[in-house]
């Protein structure tokens, strides 16, 4: 009898690390990439020194889009102060890596379409830098979502 109690003491702080860890956040992240659009989500945050250079511009406003309707996510980002056309940065077909949208593509296709600007604050960009790419990825999970009309405003 008293090795069962300790047999099921030991079951339930199995139950209750295995629980804490992924309260903290070690699971979520393979349940988050399943889906193609989270992948695609996921290659922004992989790329991330190319979307989110060290250039001085702090503060950059984006926006997760598919503008021209191929299934390829892009990543639309600016500079807050000039507010210019922004650089696009669209999904490649093998989900491997990102190709570089000319100014003429991204006005064929932005005025067709409302796009969610949000500012990311330079604490967030700084997840994928050090390999926590959770926050970061749903921001911009949530900026497709109200480009795609799934929700309405971001949180």
């Amino acid at each position: 009898m008293r090795y069962g109690k300790r047999i099921q003491l030991l079951l339930m702080a199995a139950c209750l690390i295995g629980s804490s860890a992924l309260a903290c956040g070690a699971g979520p992240q393979s349940v988050r990439l399943e889906s193609d659009e989270a992948q695609q989500i996921h290659v922004f945050t992989q790329y991330w020194d190319t979307i989110y250079p060290m250039d001085g511009n702090r503060l950059k406003e984006f926006a997760v889009t598919d503008l021209d309707g191929n299934g390829l996510l892009e990543i639309l980002t600016r500079a807050r102060k000039g507010k210019t056309v922004p650089l696009v940065y669209e999904v490649n077909p093998q989900r491997q890596g990102l190709t570089l949208k000319s100014r003429q593509w991204y006005y064929r296709h932005v005025f067709q379409h409302d796009i969610a600007w949000f500012v990311m604050h330079p604490e967030t960009a700084a997840g994928p830098w050090v390999g926590r790419t959770d926050i970061v990825e749903m921001m911009l999970q949530d900026s497709y979502d109200i480009y795609a009309g799934r929700k309405s405003a971001f949180g």
